[in-house]
């Protein structure tokens, strides 16, 4: 049955190579046929039944097929020679060749009760997906029937959803009696789940961008008028310094020094205090006009404070 199905599959194949026949390939068949026939008459059978099978490849024939058919019959093939001889009744039939149906009738009936028959005891419980003899599928019409195999080693594999693949070897003795191969059933397929996903990252907050410039310019705006008071502060102490060197519009060299002096840082003090003032105030607004950062998310404090040494002040914070 199943020799059957491949021995279909060869001739179907070859009859498409027929329908635009080569020279070289008919030649070639012929030449393989030849060669089939003095090794099979030489007792080289099993070269005999390649040059057969390739000959019946190339150029498709009738009498190509009952002698491969002979040939496997006599290396032992039982099971692909009845399948063959079979084949060759039809062709022969479909053709009108009496003769040549009748001996491949005869061949197929003595063989038959040589046929050792296999019997597979699939799993039960489980939804079959395929059933493989030799690595070739079995059609599902046959897995619960006796199948024709040759004697010697073979295997069947079974697939099912959700299964682990199994395979079963077993040895076919040359007799004709039923064996049972028992498949056992199918181990879970244990896939290997995938890795976790990361975790997503948390969201970006929109305003903190917002928030931290605010805090950068009020602090640049502190800054700058920490600045300005230094420098007021220290015009006021030039002014004071000038004393008696100015009287009325009147200064000495160094008083009209002294004066220039004050002036200049004053002018600095003047500037920086209304630069700070201004970027203070835009520092406030954007701090003022953000949502405040959400509990457990870092922090921007940025301030001017007073260090140790007189009248310096410095700029820290913390984000």
């Amino acid at each position: 049955m199943l020799a059957l199905a491949a021995l279909a599959t060869l001739s179907g194949r070859a009859r498409a190579q027929v329908a635009a026949p080569g020279v070289s390939n008919e030649m070639r068949a012929e030449y393989l046929f030849r060669q089939g026939e003095k090794k099979f008459d030489s007792g080289k059978y099993e070269e005999a039944c390649a040059d057969f099978g390739e000959s019946l490849r190339l150029g498709p024939k009738l009498g190509t097929l009952l002698n491969l058919a002979l040939c496997h019959e006599t290396i032992g093939k039982t099971a692909t020679a009845w399948n063959e001889f079979h084949h060759g009744a039809a062709w022969a039939a479909q053709n009108g060749q009496k003769d040549r149906r009748d001996f491949a009738m005869q061949h197929a009936a003595a063989l038959e009760t040589r046929l050792p028959r296999v019997l597979l005891q699939l799993p039960a419980g489980h939804a079959i997906a395929s059933v493989d003899v030799d690595g070739e599928p079995l059609p599902d019409s046959h897995w619960y029937m006796p199948i024709f195999l040759d004697p010697g080693d073979h295997s069947v594999t079974i697939s099912a959803p959700g299964k682990q693949r199994s395979t079963v070897r077993f040895r076919v003795t040359n007799s004709p009696t039923e064996q049972l191969v028992s498949v056992p059933s199918l181990a879970d397929d244990l896939a290997i789940a995938p890795p976790p996903a990361p975790p997503a990252p948390a969201p970006e907050d929109p305003d903190r961008s917002r928030r931290i410039a605010g805090y950068v310019t009020a602090a640049t705006g502190a800054l700058g008028l920490a600045l300005g008071l230094t420098y007021g502060l220290l015009a006021v102490e030039k002014r004071n310094e000038i004393g008696d060197q100015c009287a009325g519009i009147r200064c000495t060299a160094e008083g009209l020094s002294l004066y220039d002096s004050a002036q200049s840082r004053a002018t600095v003090a003047t500037a920086a205090t209304v630069i700070g003032v201004a970027a203070t105030t835009v520092g406030v607004w954007l701090v003022v006009t953000s949502r405040p950062a959400q509990s457990g998310k870092p922090r921007a404090d940025i301030g001017v404070r007073p260090r140790l040494g007189g009248a310096e002040l410095g700029l820290g914070g913390t984000f």
